[in-house]
């Protein structure tokens, strides 16, 4: 199975306030993530996305007073494989896209917070469970990177640096959906 998620913003290497960067992404890609769950095959998991589901494939976590639902778990035994397209308005190929660190301040982004000082102190807590992409990290099993030169910015509507100077960019993260082993959970994954 895939799907895309997009993102449209800073992707610091080393921001100062670290959780709050990661926060400020990552709710970006909730609303993606909700939706994704209301559709098929995601929609059959839905009843198990709750707080205390009995016998539940997917594991909402409790962190910080928030549940957080991420989508790709061990208990459903699904995987991730990432395509990133990473557009930003610098020429390609100059020493200052620092591609490995982004990518290290993504995947932070797209998994659950695994304690409170990851979560971000501007996090809503009111607003229900929140969807992440992974439950963690370590169920990406392949990851690849493309830049390209973001030719058009004035497409996205918006200024391309933040108020400090540092510049946006344009995700477009293709996510392919892998069974790692079959169960009757996962079998509609399988397709």
């Amino acid at each position: 199975m895939k799907f895309k998620l997009l993102y449209f913003g800073e992707l610091r290497t080393n921001p100062k306030k670290r959780s709050q960067h990661i926060a400020n992404i990552r709710m970006q890609f909730h609303p993606q993530l909700k939706k994704l769950v209301e559709n098929s095959p995601w929609n059959n998991m839905q009843k198990y996305m709750m707080p205390g589901a009995t016998k539940s494939p997917i594991s909402t976590r409790h962190v910080g007073g928030i549940d957080w639902n991420p989508i790709i778990t061990p208990n459903l035994k699904l995987l991730a494989e990432l395509d990133v397209l990473l557009m930003h308005p610098q020429i390609v190929g100059l020493g200052r896209t620092d591609i490995d660190n982004r990518m290290k301040t993504l995947l932070d982004a797209l998994r659950s917070p695994q304690n409170e000082h990851e979560i971000g102190e501007n996090t809503p807590k009111n607003m229900g469970p929140i969807y992440t992409l992974l439950d963690d990290d370590h169920l990406v099993t392949k990851i690849s990177v493309n830049t390209s030169h973001l030719l058009a910015p004035q497409m996205l509507g918006t200024r391309l640096q933040a108020d400090d100077g540092e510049e946006k960019v344009f995700l477009l993260i293709d996510v392919n959906v892998r069974v790692e082993e079959g169960n009757l959970e996962n079998l509609p994954f399988m397709v």
